[in-house]
């Protein structure tokens, strides 16, 4: 009664792509957001030394 229509579901892939695509673009969009906060507060924080440099 139950098994047969998730034997069915599972042998349907027909959108399987687009969840897929989505997946990987809201990975990649966290990867990209993540790697850009931390250089973007590393370059932050060496201008600062910098700045500090040029004052002290």
């Amino acid at each position: 009664m139950f098994i047969r229509p998730v034997k069915k579901l599972k042998s349907d892939i027909s959108g399987a792509s687009a969840v897929e695509y989505g997946l990987l673009l809201g990975l990649m969009t966290i990867l990209l957001v993540t790697a850009l906060t931390t250089v973007g507060t590393k370059t932050s924080d060496h201008f600062n030394e910098v700045e500090s440099g040029f004052s002290g």
